[in-house]
């Protein structure tokens, strides 16, 4: 593809001297900022620590639209692949149908493959527009809305420490890249990406525990008036047991604060350390403030962008089998005018999948018999465990065989539910 018959001269990396004002002024039309002067310092932080990887487009000179990506990992089973997270994307009132969102949302993922990334994901303000780029639907988390005083934590009481993003920083990056990781568990960019993030929506407090001397466990939590709610954007702990001592240290705020909100994790269920929940719900139905809740969401996307990479990382099967398999990836249209210059298409094409006691991915030649037709978005979340073959068949996403369906569902059927686990 000739990706310069239409100049993209307009969509560059962004210039922190250059755009931020821009930027602003887009986030302020987005709703993600209300132009008080401590939040501006915390967003020009966060695009600060975010080493050059934004790239913005350009209307007469101003920055109308912005792209950010980060460099990090994900756990997948046992093992970690490379990762590459794409987050505020963000569009003027001014530059709406211009395809400028999607043109640099298409790039930033070339980019990704460019500098090894064997995984995209980004947070999705809603299900249809990243599907266009190949990504697919991650898994349900549980959210939880839950009266303090209500919880009985099998935990005994200790008094935390109150932590600083200025000093305490490189050691809360520590912490969460530590963390107790679950499938899907990612790590994402620095200490300094991590304070600015955890600095940039709202004024945040934290509080956990060190043990040997160094932050073990930890919750960040954003306080509203006398009586909450109260939200913890962010926790991490290296065992269950300092799960259950912050839980604790949640419990002892029921004399003040009425409700908390809280991402469950996903190897709990909250409800079990709740008095007398079924009441509790009944009691509190129907309250704007302190009800007794929890929902449930799928609120980030995942894509494959090198394929063979995340193959390999399977487990290995007993009966080796190979899969001839069709994939359509949207990507590619929406890099033409976008100003990427590289040699990554996307995986638009035939490829064999081979498993074994090892598994390899190779892009073939047509025709030979295709076992398996799909798109990228579907492969990725079969792979991830979020959706099992045989759904997808059902659904119309995978077109195979129940056999080979049958077949692909040994490599994924052990995986727990992914949980990211991070803010992005």
């Amino acid at each position: 593809m000739d990706r310069q018959t239409i100049p993209g001269s307009n969509l560059v990396p962004f210039d922190f001297d250059r755009d931020m004002e821009s930027v602003l002024r887009t986030w302020s039309e987005a709703g993600w900022w209300d132009d008080e002067d401590a939040q501006k310092e915390k967003i020009s932080d966060f695009f600060m620590a975010n080493d050059g990887r934004t790239v913005v487009g350009l209307i007469d000179g101003s920055a109308e639209c912005v792209v950010h990506r980060t460099l990090g990992t994900v756990r997948y089973d046992q093992q970690l692949l490379s990762l590459g997270c794409v987050s505020a994307v963000t569009t003027s009132r001014i530059a709406r149908r211009r395809r400028l969102a999607s043109r640099l949302t298409a790039r930033t993922v070339a980019h990704l493959a460019d500098e090894g990334c064997a995984v995209a994901m980004l947070g999705m303000f809603d299900q249809g527009f990243y599907d266009r780029f190949g990504f697919g639907t991650g898994a349900y988390e549980n959210h939880a809305w839950i009266y303090p005083g209500a919880l009985a934590v099998p935990a005994p009481y200790q008094a935390p420490q109150r932590f600083d993003l200025d000093s305490d920083s490189e050691e809360l990056h520590e912490a969460m890249a530590s963390r107790l990781s679950v499938h899907g568990g990612v790590v994402v960019g620095g200490e300094r990406l991590t304070a600015a993030g955890m600095r940039v929506d709202d004024d945040v407090s934290i509080y956990g525990y060190r043990t040997d001397g160094q932050i073990s466990h930890f919750l960040a939590v954003v306080t509203t008036g006398e009586h909450g709610p109260d939200r913890i954007t962010q926790w991490a702990y290296q065992t269950p047991e300092q799960c259950l001592e912050l839980l604790r240290l949640v419990q002892e705020w029921g004399d003040q604060v009425d409700v908390v909100r809280l991402t469950e994790p996903v190897w709990l269920q909250l409800q079990d350390f709740i008095v007398d929940p079924g009441a509790q719900l009944r009691r509190t139905k129907g309250s704007q403030t302190g009800a007794l809740r929890i929902e449930a969401d799928a609120w980030w996307q995942a894509r494959i962008v090198d394929l063979a990479a995340c193959v390999e990382a399977m487990g290995p099967v007993d009966e080796p089998f190979s899969v001839v398999v069709r994939i359509e990836d949207p990507v590619e249209p929406h890099l033409v005018n976008s100003g990427y210059d590289g040699d990554w298409n996307g995986l638009d094409g035939t490829w064999r999948l081979s498993f074994g006691a090892t598994h390899t991915a190779e892009r073939i030649s047509d025709g030979e018999p295709i076992d398996l037709e799909t798109t990228i978005n579907a492969l990725t979340r079969w792979w991830l465990g979020v959706l099992p073959a045989s759904t997808l068949v059902a659904m119309g996403a995978f077109e195979c065989t129940a056999d080979t369906a049958d077949r692909m569902d040994t490599l994924t059927s052990h995986l727990p539910k992914p949980q990211p686990g991070w803010d992005f």
